[in-house]
Parts: C-alpha cells; sequence; structure tokens
C-alpha cells in the first residue's frame, strides 16, 4: 500500500465515475493558480499529510494519509449555487457525487484498510464561485522498513 497508488486511485474513481464525467471537465493532481474560467466545474486533489505511528512489532506502522478533494463551480443563479435543479449542479450535488464515488471502493480497491471524510467545508466568498473541502482520511499499513 503505497501512498502514490492510493492517490492515483482516488483519481481515477473520479474521473471515471459516471456522474462526474458527466459536468466536471477537469481533475487536477495539485492545485493550480489560474485556472481558466472556462474549466469550471473542476475538482482538485491535493495531499495534504501522513502521520505514522508504530501498530506492531517489530516493523508495522499506521498512516493516515489524508487528501483534500477541493470542487469548484460557477453558477451565476445564486438559487442554483446551493442546491442545483436538472440542468445545474449545486455545491451540495457536486460534494454528495464525490463521496458517492468513493464510497462505490470502501478499501479503494485493496489499496487502503478503510477511509472516511472526517471533514468537509464550503466556501462561498467569491461569487459567483462556490467551493467544497473534503477532507479524506485513508488508513493503511506499512512495513515501516521495506514500505511495502
Amino acid at each position: 500500500m503505497k501512498l502514490e497508488n492510493i492517490f492515483n486511485k482516488v483519481k481515477s474513481i473520479l474521473e471515471n465515475d459516471i456522474e462526474l464525467k458527466k459536468y466536471i471537465k477537469v481533475i487536477y493532481a495539485g492545485t493550480r493558480d489560474n485556472i481558466p474560467i472556462n474549466m469550471f466545474p473542476v475538482i482538485i486533489l491535493e495531499p495534504i499529510n501522513s502521520p505514522e505511528e508504530s501498530i506492531t512489532m517489530p516493523h508495522n506502522t499506521e498512516i493516515t494519509f489524508t487528501i483534500t478533494i477541493f470542487g469548484y463551480i460557477k453558477i451565476f443563479d445564486v438559487d442554483k449555487q446551493i442546491v442545483g435543479d436538472a440542468t445545474l449542479k449545486g455545491i451540495l450535488d457536486l460534494d454528495f457525487d464525490i463521496k458517492h464515488a468513493l464510497g462505490a471502493y470502501i478499501d479503494l480497491s485493496g489499496e487502503c484498510l478503510y477511509f472516511e471524510f472526517p471533514n468537509t467545508r464550503f466556501d462561498f466568498s467569491s461569487f459567483p464561485f462556490r467551493g467544497i473541502e473534503i477532507d479524506m482520511a485513508i488508513k493503511l499499513r506499512q512495513n515501516f522498513v521495506t514500505r511495502a
């Protein structure tokens, strides 16, 4: 269970999800400055931390790898920014669709023990954009020496 495999698996799941494909234009690996306006809605995956703790002797460690999933939409109709309609996805729709896509893979196809979403934050400070930040905490075990 390597962090890069987990990161790539999360990105792949989101890129291949049928519902997200309908409206997300791009999924970036890492934060970007100056994303062109015509690229919204967009998802950005950013690795945040990976603290370790010893769990068994002599060499196993448990890691909590956190990826923050940023989602951004651009909607001028303020009544559809939060809860969209049949043609526009609001920020709560994006939250649901991201979590629904990942929830279908409880252990990310064997890449982790389990994961959870311990915190979700919403940003509404830059009209007509709305943002979401979903922390995805992924639990895995590795051999401390071999990192396998």
